[in-house]
């Protein structure tokens, strides 16, 4: 069994579960995982939401875990001008996710229509941080995750475990629960006594099950994706076990320090 991991922050927990539970696993960037699974030197890969979407013909989604946060600390958007009258978004290109993302709430949220140029000078940027020692949240820096969620009412999904098409969906699905309960255990006590907003993500904001509420979320964003032209069309997400999720349970559902209660 081989496993390749998108290199951003939330896989840090699952590194240390794949770890304990002796997968052997590799840390790399979206785009060499998701090589790796067509050269078929993984089995499986952790890739960015909108990546696997758009390679629904070639990748299955696999059921079992997913990334998904209500708040995300290690991406601000960064405001240069007033907030209604934003124009232009500065080029992401090893961030494609989050450029989309904000594209998506600049407009739907906020109502401003952003072009992506590559001056430095643009009215929006992305700051990443991989430790970020504060909340950066204020007038001119807005929290990713968290504005994904008040406009859609639901958690941001960041990363999907995908497997070339024809792979034993049913063994996958089995490994991605189990990485998913150790993980989760992993996250609980990441740094228990430290307030810092990296370790409180972990611990407070960080969801890891796929349930209804990522794949209505995911649902969401591939809606998006569609109105703005990225898949061609509506077809049903490349879920082919969801039969899966109603067998976890108790386990499939939202409880501790995994929840917030939706209003």
């Amino acid at each position: 069994m081989q496993l390749a991991f998108w290199n951003f922050p939330p896989s840090e927990c699952l590194q240390v579960a794949a770890q304990s539970l002796g997968i052997q696993s590799e840390t790399q960037s979206f785009s060499t995982c998701t090589e790796l699974l067509y050269q078929k030197q993984v089995d499986l890969a952790l890739i960015p939401v909108t990546v696997a979407l758009q390679l629904t013909d070639h990748l299955d989604i696999v059921p079992g875990g997913v990334v998904s946060s209500w708040k995300y600390p290690f991406t601000s958007i960064e405001l240069h001008q007033d907030l209604h009258r934003m124009k232009t978004i500065g080029s992401s290109p090893q961030h494609p996710l989050e450029e989309f993302m904000t594209i998506v709430i600049m407009k739907e949220h906020y109502g401003q229509q952003l072009e992506v140029v590559k001056d430095q000078s643009s009215d929006v940027a992305l700051i990443h941080r991989e430790r970020p020692s504060e909340q950066e949240v204020g007038l001119d820096r807005l929290d990713l995750g968290q504005e994904w969620y008040e406009m859609a009412q639901y958690p941001m999904v960041w990363g999907v475990y995908c497997c070339l098409k024809g792979s034993p969906i049913d063994a996958l699905t089995q490994i991605v629960l189990q990485l998913t309960r150790e993980a989760e255990a992993t996250a609980h006590q990441f740094t228990c006594k430290s307030s810092l907003p990296a370790e409180t993500f972990f611990r407070e904001h960080l969801r890891l099950r796929m349930d209804q509420i990522s794949i209505a979320s995911m649902t969401a964003i591939r809606d998006y994706m569609y109105y703005h032209g990225i898949v061609e069309d509506l077809s049903p997400l490349p879920l082919s076990v969801l039969g899966d999720l109603e067998q976890t349970t108790d386990w499939g559902h939202d409880t501790g320090f995994l929840s917030e209660a939706i209003s």
